[in-house]
């Protein structure tokens, strides 16, 4: 009998299913995990890297499992020296083993920041990439930290629902979490669908993301 895509999610919450962070709610948020300076250092590499403007309509994303093509409209700016050598740095990499309980590495050449910016800027339900198993994301900057539209919204019970169910009822199951600037939180974003709510009117908030592989 195919059972795909519910049994492929099940395969891979069996694959991580040891992350202590799993076992509890899937993401933590930490206060302080980076320096004031380092954050002050990340932000000003996003604000002066090159922008690539980044824009998907809605209805284009048919993927079940995870990845995909979710709907969009972010900026989004490569990482440079700062973010580089925090992302292959043996601290980063320890503290965020410790929290999976497994060993892990850097998913792919360098990380990356992302920009929401003004009325709409969002990003669609999806799950993470294969091989971003964990994703590890500090906010550098909210304009309106405390504003309704909240950071990211989580579906922390629909672990081994397919995607296209998950958007079928996208208005209810998920929990609105706000991130500050300076926090930051990782997510087992490879098994959590989540998505980024539309910012309303003059918002901008930047975030740097990370992305780690459980390496088993």
């Amino acid at each position: 009998m195919i059972c795909y895509p519910r049994c492929e999610l099940e395969t891979e919450l069996r694959r991580v299913g040891s992350s202590p962070l799993l076992a509890g709610s899937g993401l933590e948020i930490y206060e302080g995990l980076l320096l004031s300076s380092t954050l002050g250092q990340l932000l000003d590499e996003a604000l002066s890297g090159s922008r690539r403007h980044d824009f998907l309509p809605g209805g284009c994303d048919f993927e079940r499992v995870r990845g995909g093509t979710p709907a969009r409209a972010i900026q989004s700016v490569a990482g440079g020296p700062v973010q580089d050598a925090l992302f292959v740095s043996r601290a980063l990499s320890t503290f965020v083993a410790q929290q999976v309980r497994a060993p892990i590495r850097p998913h792919g050449m360098r990380a990356s920041y992302s920009i929401y910016a003004g009325e709409g800027a969002h990003l669609g339900i999806h799950r993470d990439v294969r091989g971003c198993d964990v994703a590890l994301i500090t906010c550098l900057h909210d304009s309106e930290p405390n504003a309704q539209g909240g950071a990211i919204d989580v579906w922390f019970d629909q672990a081994a629902t397919p995607l296209n169910e998950v958007r079928d009822s996208c208005d209810v199951g998920y929990i609105r979490l706000a991130l500050q600037p300076g926090q930051t939180m990782l997510m087992h974003g490879g098994v959590l669908p989540h998505r980024i709510p539309p910012l309303c009117g003059d918002r901008v908030r930047i975030v740097s993301l990370m992305c780690f592989e459980i390496v088993q």
